[in-house]
């Protein structure tokens, strides 16, 4: 369980998460631990780099230590990765995309969130970031998706409130644009409004209108219910 790693007092936290994974999935029925394994071991991996040059005049030792965490390290992360490359667990596939632009990993990660199946948001947000640089309605289809699946607006990134507005200006969709700014405004005490009154003022938008929309959209993430299509935003 920890034999392999450093034993000095340093990068504990992350040295307690790799071996809280390993003795919980000991006997694994399938790879989804893998994926925070990885990512602990890359934490932990970060963490003995920058300490292992550290002089100890008293325990020259612990440098010693520290360098068998970092070969541990490496040679673990080779190793799931190895394990892990045709993986269709969505969040590996993820990992191959992002660690390595694996495209054959992209694709099964593209397949698995286009399905009913998913249920977390941020693996849309992250299809997201990739579709917005080809196409925008799609991006915004994503984004609408994702903001279904919170079950609380406080773990919701107003990046993504930002991101539909710029997309409802990019398409000069400017009724869109004004509506999201105005939910961003709600989350993110530090945006001035601004620029939605600007906007709302060279476009003649019906702002009243429109900051009834917005209140609707803001009342449906506080309780967990948007829906795109029940709050008509293909209209705006």
């Amino acid at each position: 369980m920890c034999t392999d790693l450093s034993l000095d007092a340093r990068c504990t936290p992350q040295r307690a998460e790799i071996i809280r994974l390993r003795y919980y999935n000991q006997e694994p029925d399938n790879d989804a631990f893998k994926y925070p394994l990885l990512l602990a071991f890359e934490s932990y991996l970060e963490c003995v780099q920058e300490v292992q040059h550290i002089e100890h005049v008293k325990r020259k030792g612990k440098e010693a230590t520290r360098l068998k965490g970092v070969i541990t390290a490496r040679r673990e992360l080779e190793r799931l990765a190895r394990e892990t490359k045709a993986s269709l667990d969505p969040y590996l596939s993820y990992y191959h995309w992002t660690r390595f632009n694996d495209k054959e990993a992209f694709h099964r990660f593209e397949r698995y969130v286009a399905s009913d199946r998913v249920s977390d948001p941020e693996l849309l947000v992250s299809l997201a970031s990739v579709q917005i640089k080809s196409d925008q309605n799609r991006t915004v289809d994503t984004l609408y998706r994702a903001l279904s699946l919170y079950t609380d607006s406080a773990d919701i990134d107003v990046s993504i409130y930002h991101s539909l507005a710029s997309i409802g200006l990019d398409v000069e969709n400017y009724r869109m644009a004004y509506v999201w700014y105005g939910v961003a405004e709600k989350y993110d005490d530090r945006l001035p409004d601004i620029q939605r009154i600007q906007l709302g003022e060279k476009f003649s938008l019906p702002t009243d209108i429109l900051d009834a929309v917005t209140g609707d959209i803001v009342s449906a993430l506080d309780s967990s219910t948007f829906n795109a299509e029940k709050l008509k935003l293909n209209k705006l």
